[in-house]
């Protein structure tokens, strides 16, 4: 006990020391200042690094690029250059600004490759990235006596819907909701719906409501043509649509809705609105229509020859009540028309065969309010005849192509690439289309080939007829084609684009 209160006496003594006081004051204060420097300087590194900036290999400041780079299958292993970077997708590297050969590898699977070029300060974001197996394990699902006359996959990719060959009136309607083993039935639209065919008939695909159940079909009959409405749900509600609407020259939906519709009548010039609520009536709604597109419920684009200089044709944009001219363009036997939205901008595409000129507006309804001048594109895109235009379905990517040249406009990164494709394309395909977001997909010398929307990472995939466009899975785990087999019969075919140990 005496013994603890001299050790307290002691301290007591040391505390009232001055001396001692104020050096332990001083080594606090040092203490906290360290501690300050180093939250300091953490803090300038982070704030340093999230603006692109490091140190070269001689301690020179420099500004980086940033990467993101993701892969299906994740991950995959990242070379740069030809080295093999420590991290895998899906990740982010700092990388100085230049040009660099990206491979990305994993095993299994064929590579992918691109070029990416960047300034310093710049992000980059390359999230599409799908490698391929290298050896396809395809197998039959179904085998047909005879080609369908048409193959067609709804919106959401749940659906597909194939003709019975040797019945018009009867669809084999695969659920690919499990792609692994797909669940096929059977389903009949009324015959007396269908005007009576002497010679030949068969379908012609037009376009899918977007509740996925009811497709609108062309039904060619001994040269003549009727709309009709399908309904893969209660396939006796299918409707006539021409001979509910007079047999007019072409029926669209409406917004994609499946009982609102545009009534084209090429011959009078005139464009029409019309409704199943509503029966057999129509509304006035424009009039010298050449051709047109439209989007959303209250937005048009449309060729017309009123209000047109000689030897020209208008391009018009009705967007809610307001029309404007966006151009004009040379007379063409056919006018290729496209719009839609990207994040929140409204964007058009429009060109004629004849010119080779696809011009690209953004907003062009903004530009004509606040400017007195023409309407500028903000891209044109050249192919010698282009019979193809579209957006891929995130809308990032607009495609014009001619053949086995392709012009595409990159609306995000505003870059545009113009590119020539080795292999051509069978009959009777006249274009190749949007495989999903990043990638198109057509059939050469009988097999399905894919390549991103640069042209780059072309693949050579499974045998396929090019008849019918390639159908896939919601998660692109799986695709569908048709493909030929023994004795002049046709096979649809399931091929896993995955691996066993990933699927």
């Amino acid at each position: 006990m005496a013994r603890l209160v001299i050790l307290d006496l002691y301290k007591t003594m040391d505390y009232l020391d001055s001396t001692k006081r104020l050096r332990d004051h001083l080594v606090l204060m040092v203490g906290y200042v360290l501690v300050a420097i180093t939250i300091t300087i953490a803090t300038l590194v982070l704030v340093y690094q999230a603006y692109g900036f490091g140190l070269s290999k001689n301690d020179t400041v420099i500004q980086n690029g940033l990467v993101f780079l993701s892969s299906q299958p994740n991950p995959a292993n990242i070379y740069i250059n030809g080295t093999l970077n420590a991290a895998t997708t899906n990740t982010r590297l700092y990388l100085p600004s230049g040009s660099y050969t990206v491979k990305l590898t994993r095993t299994g699977y064929r590579p992918w490759r691109r070029v990416i070029t960047f300034d310093a300060g710049e992000v980059e974001h390359f999230d599409y990235p799908l490698l391929f197996p290298k050896k396809l394990e395809t197998s039959s699902i179904h085998t047909y006596t005879n080609a369908p006359s048409i193959v067609t996959q709804s919106p959401n990719r749940q659906w597909l819907l194939v003709e019975q060959p040797g019945s018009i009136t009867n669809f084999d309607l695969y659920n690919l909701k499990n792609p692994a083993s797909p669940v096929m039935t059977t389903i009949t639209i009324p015959s007396n719906i269908l005007s009576k065919a002497n010679i030949s008939e068969s379908w012609q695909l037009d376009e899918w409501a977007n509740d996925n159940q009811h497709v609108l079909l062309t039904h060619v009959f001994d040269g003549k043509t009727e709309y009709i409405l399908v309904d893969i749900a209660n396939p006796s509600q299918s409707v006539n649509l021409s001979n509910l609407y007079g047999n007019p020259t072409a029926i669209s939906l409406n917004n994609k809705q499946y009982n609102l519709y545009y009534i084209f009548n090429s011959a009078a010039q005139t464009l029409t609105t019309a409704g199943l609520a509503t029966g057999n009536t129509v509304t006035p709604y424009l009039s010298g229509v050449l051709a047109y597109q439209s989007y959303g419920s209250n937005t048009m684009l449309y060729v017309t020859n009123e209000g047109a200089p000689s030897g020209k044709v208008a391009l018009k944009l009705l967007s809610g009540s307001q029309t404007i001219v966006i151009r004009n363009l040379p007379i063409s036997p056919t006018y290729l028309l496209n719009l839609t939205t990207y994040s929140g901008n409204l964007y058009v595409a429009a060109g004629s065969t004849s010119s080779g000129q696809i011009y690209i507006y953004e907003n062009p309804i903004s530009q004509y309010t606040n400017q007195s001048g023409d309407i500028i594109p903000s891209q044109i895109l050249t192919v010698a005849n282009p019979n193809f235009l579209n957006f891929s379905d995130n809308a990032q990517f607009i495609a014009v192509e001619d053949g086995t040249t392709f012009a595409v406009y990159d609306i995000q990164n505003q870059q545009a690439y113009t590119y020539t494709i080795p292999h051509p394309l069978d009959t009777p395909q006249v274009s190749a289309s949007w495989m999903d977001g990043d990638r198109l997909t057509y059939i050469s010398a009988g097999k399905l080939i894919v390549f991103d929307y640069d042209g780059t990472n072309l693949q050579v995939l499974m045998p396929a007829l090019p008849n019918y466009l390639p159908a896939f899975s919601t998660n692109y785990r799986y695709v569908f084609v048709f493909a030929p087999s023994k004795a002049n019969k046709v096979r649809l075919t399931s091929t896993p684009l995955l691996t066993p140990p990933d699927l």
